[in-house]
């Protein structure tokens, strides 16, 4: 079987995995859940968590969260788009679904011939 997909499908692919690439950078979405927050509040999550990362760090991933459209900057505070939202969500979705196998099943249909 052979996938075709646009160009674009496939960059947009990509553009959304950046989000996911880093878990610093998925947690900073769950964070901003709850509140929009500037960046200092955001550090401070990340100490109380006991997770290090430097400034340089957190900017980064502000301004890969920003390009990809998951944050947005209001007023002196960052909040979720609804694109980060549904990330988010869809996230916990993934978290709460059992890694279950599928039941394969053959199937037998009978091949008519062209006359």
């Amino acid at each position: 079987m052979v996938i075709t997909m646009k160009p674009q499908t496939v960059q947009d692919i990509f553009d959304v995995s950046q989000a996911f690439a880093s878990g610093k950078r998925l947690l900073l979405l769950f964070i901003l859940k709850n509140e929009p927050m500037g960046y200092t509040v955001m550090t401070k999550y990340f100490e109380r968590m006991g997770i290090p990362i430097g400034s340089s760090e957190v900017y980064k991933h502000i301004k890969l969260l920003t390009d990809g459209g998951f944050i947005t900057k209001k007023s002196s505070s960052y909040v979720l788009t609804l694109k980060g939202l549904r990330a988010v969500e869809n996230t916990i979705d993934i978290i709460n679904t059992p890694p279950t196998i599928p039941e394969v099943r053959l199937s037998f249909r009978e091949k008519r011939i062209a006359k």
